[in-house]
């Protein structure tokens, strides 16, 4: 099985709530946009979803899914540390 954690981790910080998320892998950040997402109708949300999905499935590498995933909290407006 392909390792997808990811170093350094992801804090995402939701502005509005002050909520503070650490992700550190793949399986966190699916978690994490299905779970505690503010904002579930953005292009970026709908392609971090599905390269999370592709990478949990083996097929596709685990940066590109960081990768998606920061750019759809940069959509969502959340702060990231």
């Amino acid at each position: 099985m392909r390792k997808t954690a990811w170093k350094p981790a992801i804090v995402v910080e939701d502005p509005q709530s002050g909520t503070r998320t650490t992700v550190r892998t793949v399986r966190q950040a699916f978690k994490t946009l299905h779970d505690h997402w503010p904002d579930t109708s953005g292009s970026r949300y709908r392609l971090a979803d599905h390269v999370c999905d592709e990478v949990l499935h083996g097929h596709l590498e685990p940066a590109e899914a960081r990768k998606a995933f920061i750019a759809a909290a940069i959509e969502a407006h959340l702060h990231l540390g």
